[in-house]
């Protein structure tokens, strides 16, 4: 089973991944001792875990030898993973004296019902293929209002579809902005942010406005926040950029943004 964490993120403990909600293709790869610890973390959600009630279920019950060092070296693991997909580590919180507890939202990652895989299926078949008329007529159902009415059932999907990306999208702002991002430059009337924590060297802000160059935003007519951040997936040879651009409503609020996404 997959789990959403703080609508985020996703990991999914057979692959040994920790991936962004948004773009699958920007991922982490855990070990497997950290897999293993990050299960028993979200299992036991909001609550304290002492340091020996972890090494058991993570190592001694595994067959392994546990140890303090041990288990210090992978909870730091599971941090800097946090941290490189954009979250805060703060997520995973030590106990003075006790052990370690996860604050966090998580949710079991769901797929759509076969059911409506199927309506959608039979929606894109071609009408000429004959359907079961005789059905329909024994119900006493006109065939001709069941195709209104089965647009109707995909147009209602579709603008499901279109609200959940849209309160993901939110939630990703929202988040992004709890986290109170730091400025790392001003472009014209562009405010450009990290959501990599601990990196607000200049490199950053240099990297920022090549990527604003290369994808043509304009900093010059419009107020803009740009959320940057950069990361490297498993494979160790690539680095991707990843950038948000959300145009201001007000002081408060934003009234869209747009994600980019580079790979060098």
């Amino acid at each position: 089973m997959k789990y959403i964490i703080n609508l985020t993120l996703i990991f999914d403990p057979e692959s040994r991944l920790l991936m962004l909600r948004n773009n699958t293709q920007l991922t982490v790869g855990l070990s497997n001792p950290a897999t293993r610890l990050l299960s028993e973390l979200i299992k036991n959600n909001k609550t304290e875990l002492t340091r020996e009630i972890l090494l058991k279920h993570v190592w001694e019950d595994f067959g392994f030898s546990p140890s303090g060092a041990t288990l210090s070296n992978h909870i730091s693991e599971l941090r800097k993973a946090f941290e490189a997909l954009g979250m805060s580590k703060d997520i995973l919180i030590t106990v003075p004296r006790i052990g370690f507890k996860l604050d966090a939202e998580i949710h079991p990652e769901t797929k759509p019902p076969k059911e409506l895989a199927s309506t959608e299926h039979i929606e894109l078949q071609p009408s000429s293929q004959p359907a079961a008329v005789d059905n329909v007529v024994a119900a006493g159902v006109n065939t001709s209002s069941k195709k209104p009415l089965r647009r109707m059932k995909t147009l209602a999907l579709s603008l499901l579809f279109v609200l959940c990306v849209t309160a993901a999208a939110a939630a990703w702002v929202t988040l992004s902005k709890n986290e109170q991002p730091a400025l790392i430059g001003i472009l014209d009337k562009c405010h450009i942010y990290t959501l990599n924590e601990g990196k607000h060297d200049p490199v950053q802000s240099e990297h920022a406005r090549k990527m604003l160059a290369n994808e043509g935003i304009d900093c010059a007519q419009t107020d803009l926040d740009i959320y940057y951040m950069e990361a490297r997936p498993t494979n160790e040879f690539l680095k991707v950029h990843f950038m948000s651009v959300c145009t201001k409503n007000n002081d408060i609020n934003y009234k869209n943004c747009n994600n980019f996404k580079q790979v060098e």
